[in-house]
């Protein structure tokens, strides 16, 4: 695997590793292509939104190209972002996770379904991420559905397949993205959502349960860093 585009560093606060910690351990797994995706304001302890016009002053570190982009998370009934547009035009790519106590409260899977929607509406999100998780619960096929209409990323989140983090209702919600992405020919992602320097690029946990998932590398871009990078329209 080459691509790894959902890892958290210091910034974030709740994560233990720098941007060099990062890349060094990405180096060390094969990974030519690292997103740093530290999250929105308005989750604790979160940057505050200076840190992202910080994008074109991140070098290429370890030999790695690094994507500066932003977890954002959904504050409101409308699906507005963390983030404001001009910042979000700033970044190499934009990832939109629901996430408890950061503004938007659960009001159950028909209206955090209808939110999010609102969200991938915004011309700047390029991603999900675990979009299967029952952090705040979603409706998967409408999403899926949703995802594929506007040529969004879905993300199969590494960090979900933890052995203490397992839980069948995400696996089988997971098992429904896969299916509909794969009868539309569609490309997905993993992500490591790294959280410390030597989960970042780790995706042995999800590698061993591919025949149960019913996918293969070729269903994935994790091996094809031009792929990403044109999907971003991101230039070398």
């Amino acid at each position: 695997m080459k691509v790894d585009l959902h890892t958290h560093t210091v910034a974030s606060q709740h994560a233990f590793g720098t941007f060099l910690e990062n890349a060094k351990e990405a180096k060390n797994n094969g990974i030519e292509l690292l997103g740093i995706t530290d999250h929105g304001p308005s989750g604790p302890g979160a940057p505050h939104e200076v840190y992202f016009k910080m994008r074109k002053r991140i070098p290429k570190i370890e030999g790695i190209k690094i994507l500066f982009g932003v977890e954002a998370n959904v504050i409101n009934d409308e699906g507005k972002l963390d983030l404001p547009e001009k910042i979000l035009e700033r970044l190499d790519y934009v990832m939109v996770g629901l996430h408890k106590n950061c503004g938007y409260i659960d009001q159950g899977v028909e209206k955090n379904t209808e939110v999010l929607i609102k969200a991938m509406q915004n011309p700047y999100v390029k991603m999900i991420s675990h979009p299967y998780s029952n952090m705040i619960k979603i409706d998967i096929e409408k999403i899926t559905k949703e995802a594929i209409k506007r040529d969004i990323l879905l993300e199969i989140n590494a960090s979900c397949f933890l052995k203490h983090r397992v839980d069948k209702e995400e696996m089988s919600k997971l098992k429904i993205m896969i299916k509909i992405l794969k009868d539309n020919n569609q490309k997905m992602i993993i992500n490591s959502d790294a959280h410390s320097p030597h989960e970042v690029g780790d995706f042995d946990n999800v590698i061993a349960k591919f025949d149960e998932l019913g996918i293969n590398e070729d269903d994935l871009l994790n091996n094809d860093p031009q792929a990403v990078l044109k999907f971003f329209n991101i230039n070398e």
